[in-house]
């Protein structure tokens, strides 16, 4: 029905937005996550949306991108897994770590996410695993990114240290895929991974 919402982004709140379109405040609810914050409150934005009809209420979801908005899609008519839930995982993952864990089989990194149980998460992954788009899955192996810039002996022991830390596979290599690793000593590299982390 309503296929995007383009206008000034008024407000940001802890899973929503407003969004003044031709004098009328659109409330969407979105991942409020880094890329959403570099938009800035008062700059024009568009977000590709899904328009949610319940007997009590009709919500607006909303993404920065097509790409998030097919995942959040896809998610949805996983059995188990409603708009709720779908938002929670694109809030709290982001759209390429929640591919990245979906494509690998990585299940457990989905649990992290609050409210999505090891049922749920297993069904997720067998469910969507051969639609999340991911082209070659032996890229799935190592990002080429964090393999080119710090070598895979220091990568891998980073990304080992960091499982025996808790953290999932896919969550070590999403976040060292986005770091500039050159030339770091492995705790080093594990130092600022762990801040990115506790940011995110």
């Amino acid at each position: 029905m309503i296929a995007y919402v383009s206008g000034i982004l008024k407000e940001i709140e802890d899973n929503s937005v407003i969004v003044d379109a031709g004098g009328l405040g659109y409330r969407v609810f979105t991942p409020v996550n880094e890329e959403l914050m570099r938009v800035g409150i008062g700059n024009p934005v568009t977000l590709y949306t899904y328009y949610n009809v319940r007997e009590d209420a009709q919500q607006l979801f909303g993404f920065l991108s097509k790409s998030a908005l097919r995942l959040f899609k896809q998610l949805i008519n996983v059995n188990g897994v409603g708009p709720k839930f779908a938002l929670a995982i694109l809030n709290q993952m982001n759209e390429d770590a929640a591919i990245y864990a979906i494509a690998s089989g990585d299940y457990k990194a989905l649990t992290k996410v609050s409210g999505i149980g090891a049922k749920t998460a297993q069904r997720i992954v067998l469910d969507l695993k051969d639609k999340v788009g991911v082209p070659d899955t032996a890229d799935l192996t190592m990002p080429a990114a964090a393999a080119a810039s710090a070598g895979e002996g220091v990568t891998a022991e980073a990304i080992a240290a960091m499982e025996s830390l808790g953290y999932s596979r896919s969550e070590a290599l999403h976040v060292l895929s986005g770091m500039q690793v050159e030339g770091k000593t492995t705790e080093q590299i594990i130092k600022e991974a762990l801040k990115h982390l506790a940011v995110f």
